[in-house]
Formats: structure tokens, C-alpha cells, sequence
């Protein structure tokens, strides 16, 4: 019977480990209880064992990957067991989720706005993101209405620092007064 070594919820608050090394090497035959690899986790570092005799017949990431809870590390089969075809897709796709749930958390765990950091990577990297100086509200309302603080100082021939109403004047905005 084969046997899909998995990276199991070992704590409640376990997302991921670290096959930190491994110990084996596909082809290598082991018995129940062979130390397979070894695993770290935020709180332990420990060698996940195989569960029973068998061949290592695939090993799904190298040394030093740190995979979610639910990725397959390995398969242990028979001689004449393959390994599953769809192990390295759903691998893959966990990943994606894992990715993608990583990047949620820390933009809830910092408060980021992980659209504008990257948009102001992008201004940068195009050498959009002028050394034009501007108030704090100035730079928000500029961003907010998709212009450049060097677009404003430019039309309007700013020299000093551009105020948040120097903005609204090139946007042609008028701010409600009352």
C-alpha cells in the first residue's frame, strides 16, 4: 500500500514547516518508523518518519523549502506503485493559496496598501516618482486622482513644496467652501 507523506497540522496555529534536509534520496528503500527528513517548525524542530515500508519513489521539494500544511513531500511505494499523477499539480496549487493568503495576512498584519506600495515601485522604477517636495495631503490627493506632484509643479511653475490646493487647481477642482 503507498503512502503520501504529508505536512500535517502537528499545532493549531501551524501553517507551514521547513523540510530543512532530507535524509533519504528517491530510490532508497526504508521501513516504518526511518526518519525521512528533517522538519522545523516555529515551535520544534523534529524528523518526519515514514509510516511504512516501502521505496521512496518521488520527493515533491528540495532541502531548505518551506511548504504549507497539506503539501505532499514525498510518496513511499511498492516496487511496481507509481506515484499519483496530480501530486505535484495540487502541490502547486496549494502553494498559490498559501502565497496568496500570505500576502493578505501581512497586508491585514501592517495595514499596507499593497496596490499603491507597488504602484509607487512601478512610478519609481518608470522615474515617475519625482524629488518634488509635497504635504502629506498634497501626496494622497495627487495619488488619489492618478498625477505626479512633478506634473503639478511643473504646470504650475511651483518651485517649493506643492500644497494640496496646488493640486486641486491642476485637476481644476475647487473646493465647497461653507
Amino acid at each position: 500500500m503507498a503512502d503520501l507523506c504529508i505536512i500535517e497540522k502537528w499545532a493549531e496555529n501551524l501553517n507551514e514547516a521547513t523540510v530543512s534536509r532530507w535524509l533519504v534520496e528517491e530510490g532508497d528503500e526504508v521501513l516504518a518508523g526511518d526518519a525521512l527528513c528533517e522538519i522545523i517548525t516555529d515551535k520544534a524542530t523534529f524528523e518526519y518518519e515514514a509510516e511504512r515500508d516501502g521505496i521512496v519513489k518521488a520527493i515533491y521539494c528540495p532541502p531548505r523549502s518551506t511548504v504549507p500544511v497539506g503539501f505532499v513531500i514525498a510518496f513511499i511505494g511498492g516496487p511496481d506503485e507509481e506515484p499519483p499523477a496530480d501530486v505535484r499539480e495540487r502541490n502547486e496549487a496549494l502553494m498559490a493559496e498559501h502565497r496568496a493568503a500570505a500576502v493578505e495576512e501581512l497586508d491585514l498584519d501592517l495595514d499596507l496598501d499593497l496596490g499603491a506600495v507597488r504602484g509607487k515601485r512601478e512610478r519609481r522604477r518608470r522615474g515617475e516618482d519625482s524629488a518634488v517636495r509635497g504635504t502629506p495631503a498634497a501626496r494622497k490627493l495627487a495619488r488619489d486622482r492618478d498625477v505626479t506632484l512633478e506634473e503639478v509643479a511643473t504646470a504650475l511653475g511651483i518651485k517649493g513644496v506643492v500644497s494640496e490646493e496646488d493640486v486641486r487647481r491642476f485637476v481644476g477642482e475647487e473646493r465647497a467652501h461653507g
